[in-house]
């Protein structure tokens, strides 16, 4: 009787501990990936001008603020509205990317026009 209720414990006990694996960061999951109304979560970094923060997001967002900037640069604007950054094997290392970015406090100067970093003072 003792054995059986020991080798029950045991297996209520395994049961708990196989809860507490850590999830993969490569997969899609919605629960957790639609980070807003704008973005899902994904392997590439871009840093959004007009709300100012980096984000991970999927590739079409990626290729979009691609073509965002380049139709911005195209129309010589001095404000930029996106600026894709970097693509990563995976979200983890986009997310540890972000962090870097974040806490390093890099600046926006990504977010002005080439025409703007150009100009000169003249005397």
């Amino acid at each position: 009787m003792r054995i059986k209720l020991m080798v029950f414990c045991m297996l209520i006990s395994s049961l708990s501990l196989a809860d507490d694996v850590e999830k993969e960061l490569n997969d899609f999951d919605p629960k957790v990936d639609i980070i807003s109304e704008n973005y899902e979560a994904g392997p590439f970094l871009i840093y959004d001008c007009v709300e100012k923060h980096f984000t991970c997001v999927m590739e079409s967002y990626y290729k979009e603020c691609g073509e965002k900037r380049a139709k911005d640069i195209h129309e010589r604007k001095l404000d930029l509205s996106c600026a894709p950054i970097a693509e990563h094997l995976n979200k983890k290392s986009c997310f540890q990317k972000q962090l870097f970015m974040v806490s390093q406090n890099h600046g926006t100067r990504f977010c002005i026009g080439d025409d703007w970093k150009q100009k000169e003072i003249g005397f």
